[in-house]
């Protein structure tokens, strides 16, 4: 039988065409017009103005069957996803029944698989953007629903971004009452508790991981959430306009007379009629076949800065962070001897350097790995130390005391023969002490919470630039002596500069806002320098000393920071230095990862070229509340 639409004016139909079992079918129609494609020909407002959208039911709440749209065939009929010839439910998530909310999705929205999000690093799911209605009537499948935002939930689907957002029917008793996140709390107390549990855990089993999220578990606000619909809106233009094609998407509509996918309602009409007369064919028709979209994160090799830093009268590493915290003193001498033993570990990493010119960067980097994981296991500082080359954690030594510091180390990228780099990055553990750390002491932490972050640059000459958190400083390494020693303290971005550093290969795959910002950079009456040498040290490097933007736009994973041990540690830098960091939208160490492999945009460097960046992806600045200013830091004078 057909359910009856509840758009405000009663404008379409959903009706189950399959007549053969207990199969389901739903295609929608609209008054005086005939068939249509729900995704493509609905629109996404019901009134702009007053931001009411329209919602697709797919599935009521208090049950069980895994309803959605199959947008891959025509006219993206609801049907009930198969896995292996069985229909698939979800299963009661503890103390509940099905789904908690009438679930469903947006109309002509899309979370394109192409583009990486700049706050969370994960791809879009390539599915029409999942929304939560919270009201209280039981709504029918294939309903359409007005309805007003109230946030939106960041979730990481098997690495992939999966938005939620949560809406209210503007007829619920309760609309006129919920109108930010936080009536949620007050009205529908425990409801957002139960959100993230039951989608934290409604895979679990069958047999698949917990599910994650972005924004350390918070909902984000309204506003937000409009952003992310807007955003999703954009990209389902490209793809129904024919810009951008995905294989579980048929775009044909019978209402958007100028896409070359428009069709009569005469011929969706045949459509839906040859479904109709073979029924048991379309019994034996699966679900829509999700695959992973996001691509396998391999690591860009980068090579080459040389600027060998005017000498000044030796102080050497240890002298100086020592001094430093006796300056500032926050703690213990622990974390200066921590970055002491880093700057031992990259001499070594060094001396190997030079002895093995003919080496790949695969062993360098084996070789780089081991004697940094050696010299910190050994120090009795550490709970944990992370290798983003491993992408494991790494053994603590036996029989020493276990520290409060946890390390996360990139340990070599680059180009063997031309320069080489490596980063680290310095937490203080949230887990209990005396034992070792544990994924809390790195997971949902903002960037804010480092300690301290650093990066050696390995090229005719080798430099260490650390910082503990008050100022960045450069050190050199002597190789008479055979120590780092003090080259620059206190090094500040200039607000503006000449150098900008971009891999001008990707810039064919990246959205156009980000190509209007390389554009401007290119311009002849810009003044600014391409430098690029593929190693991302040695170009964040050129723009510390001479001001500029290193950028990192993605979409794909190999074109992205790492958010813990890249993003983040040069993230800490460039705000001490006084500059800024940003994935476009929000300052990097606001972010905290959802997973070891998070992968994000960086724009870092000078504070006018990243607020440009800004500018053009966002629509302004951010304002940072916690900005440096290097000059007004006390420094140690030696």
């Amino acid at each position: 039988a057909p359910h009856r639409a509840s758009s405000l004016d009663g404008l379409y139909t959903a009706t189950n065409v399959a007549a053969v079992g207990d199969s389901t079918k739903i295609y929608f129609s609209q008054k005086d017009h005939g068939y249509i494609n729900p995704l493509h020909d609905i629109p996404l407002y019901v009134d702009k103005e007053k931001q009411i959208f329209n919602m697709i039911v797919e599935i009521p709440r208090w049950t069980n069957a895994k309803l959605e749209l199959k947008t891959k065939d025509p006219l993206a009929p609801i049907v009930q996803d198969e896995k292996k010839g069985k229909k698939r439910f979800v299963h009661n998530v503890y103390p509940y029944k099905g789904y908690i909310w009438n679930y469903g999705c947006f109309p002509q929205t899309w979370e394109d698989p192409t583009q990486v999000h700049m706050e969370t690093g994960a791809l879009g799911d390539g599915d029409p953007l999942d929304v939560c209605e919270v009201g209280s009537v039981i709504a029918e499948v294939g309903e359409i629903k007005p309805v007003k935002v109230i946030g939106v939930l960041g979730m990481i689907d098997e690495g992939e971004m999966d938005w939620k957002v949560l809406v209210i029917d503007v007829r619920d008793p309760m609309a006129e009452k919920i109108k930010e996140v936080e009536d949620l709390y007050e009205l529908l107390p425990g409801l957002v508790h139960a959100t993230f549990s039951w989608f934290r855990t409604y895979k679990v089993p069958d047999g698949k991981a917990l599910n994650m999220f972005a924004f350390r578990e918070q909902v984000q606000t309204r506003e937000y959430a409009l952003e992310i619909i807007d955003e999703c809106y954009h990209s389902w233009r490209k793809l129904v306009e024919g810009k951008v094609k995905h294989k579980n998407h048929d775009v044909i509509n019978t209402t958007l007379t100028e896409t070359k996918s428009y069709i009569s309602p005469a011929d969706a009409e045949k459509i839906v009629a040859n479904f109709a007369s073979d029924s048991q064919a379309l019994m034996k028709q699966s679900g829509l076949n999700r695959t992973s979209s996001m691509l396998d994160m391999t690591h860009i090799p980068p090579p080459v800065y040389t600027e060998l830093a005017n000498q000044k009268p030796m102080m050497t590493i240890k002298r100086y962070c020592t001094e430093l915290q006796r300056r500032f003193p926050h703690g213990s001498n622990d974390l200066s001897l921590l970055i002491t033993e880093l700057g031992i570990a990259y001499k070594c990493v060094r001396a190997y350097i030079c002895d093995h010119p003919q080496e790949d960067l695969s062993s360098l980097a084996s070789f780089a790995n081991a004697q940094i994981h050696a010299s910190l296991a050994s120090t009795g500082l550490c709970c944990l130390i992370y290798s983003a080359t491993s992408n494991t954690s790494m053994p603590l030594e036996l029989g020493i005391d276990v520290g409060n510091y946890i390390v996360v180390y990139n340990p070599l990228m680059g180009t063997p023969g031309l320069s080489l780099g490596s980063i680290f990055s310095v937490y203080y553990r949230k887990s209990a002490p005396g034992k070792d750390g544990d994924s809390s002491d790195l997971l949902q932490r903002t960037g804010y919470e480092q300690v301290a972050a650093g990066y050696c640059v390995f090229g005719t000459s080798t430099q260490l630039t650390i910082s503990m958190g008050y100022g960045a400083h450069v050190f050199l390494l002597d190789l008479i002596s055979g120590h780092f020693v003090l080259s620059r303290q206190h090094v500040r971005i200039p607000e503006t500069g000449p150098v900008y550093s971009v891999d001008t290969s990707v810039l064919g795959s990246v959205p156009d806002n980000v190509q209007r910002l390389v554009e401007e950079l290119e311009s002849p009456g810009s003044g600014k320098i391409l430098h690029y040498e593929e190693n991302l040290c040695a170009d964040f490097h050129k723009v510390l000393t001479n001001g500029g933007i290193v950028i990192l736009p993605g979409p794909h994973k190999k074109d992205l920071a790492n958010f813990l041990s890249t993003a983040a540690p040069l993230g800490f830098i460039a705000r001490q230095a006084g500059g800024r960091a940003s994935v476009g939208k929000r300052p990097v160490l606001e972010l905290s990862a959802w997973s070891l492999e998070m992968s994000v945009p960086l724009y870092a460097g000078s504070n006018a070229e990243v607020n440009r960046a800004e500018e053009l992806i966002l629509g302004h600045a951010v304002v940072e509340k916690t900005a440096i200013d290097p000059e007004a830091r006390l420094t140690y004078d030696p």
